[in-house]
């Protein structure tokens, strides 16, 4: 009974560490916009990009003095959340996002990583560039007002703005960016030996991260065998 126990634990370590590893966290999820132009409208069935009475392009969906600033200081915060990424679900076409202030900064960032996902585009931020380019904004110092926005240059739809930890998307692009030198002669003319170093490095991580709780088990497992 002990040594069924002590394995049934074990599987429960491998399926709880799998989990902490791997899993996306949502740091930030925006439910309805709270900003100038575009006050309380729903995310859920998609929230129509306004500029309000501005005259510009920008959608304003958040606003430091709107709804008391709560989604503009969580997004403030969210944002400086190591490793993470805005991703950001609509329709239309978006150029830039990032804050403005009275101050007169438009510290914006290109919106340049875009799918299309179930007709509607996905696109992905990081918020390390999202800091690097609002010192203006994010040191508070702006004067009176300061939003966070998007530059539209169509009419479109916002659907999802979320603030994400573990976004694993990117990670096929350094095999596609690599794929074109195995058609060049150099590689081909390579030992064989290459590509099974290439091939070892990836498994190498999971057996690293199994190997931990494999260990437990067989310690586990000895020790129900000696009671």
């Amino acid at each position: 009974m002990k040594k069924i126990f002590a394995i049934v634990v074990a599987v429960m370590m491998v399926m709880a560490l799998s989990v902490s590893v791997f899993a996306e966290e949502v740091v930030y999820s925006m439910t309805e916009t709270v900003g100038q132009g575009m006050e309380n409208l729903p995310l859920a069935d998609g929230a129509a990009f306004s500029t309000g009475d501005n005259g510009d392009n920008y959608a304003r969906i958040a606003t430091n003095w709107v709804g008391g600033g709560s989604a503009f200081n969580d997004i403030v915060a969210a944002v400086q959340t190591a490793d993470a990424v805005v991703r950001v679900t609509y329709t239309g076409t978006m150029t830039k996002i990032g804050f403005q202030s009275e101050s007169g900064s438009y510290e914006m960032v290109d919106v340049t990583d875009v799918t299309e996902v179930d007709g509607k585009n996905v696109a992905i931020i990081p918020c390390a560039d999202i800091v690097a380019a609002a010192p203006v904004a994010l040191s508070g110092s702006f004067g009176g007002w300061a939003n966070f926005m998007m530059d539209y240059t169509e009419g479109g739809m916002l659907y999802g703005f979320e603030v994400v930890t573990g976004y694993e998307a990117g990670a096929a692009a350094p095999a596609e960016e690599a794929a074109p030198a195995e058609d060049a002669p150099a590689a081909e003319e390579a030992p064989a030996e290459a590509p099974a170093a290439d091939n070892a490095a990836a498994p190498s991580t999971g057996i690293a991260i199994m190997v931990i709780p494999a260990v437990v088990a067989l310690g586990a497992v000895a020790v129900s065998k000696k009671h």
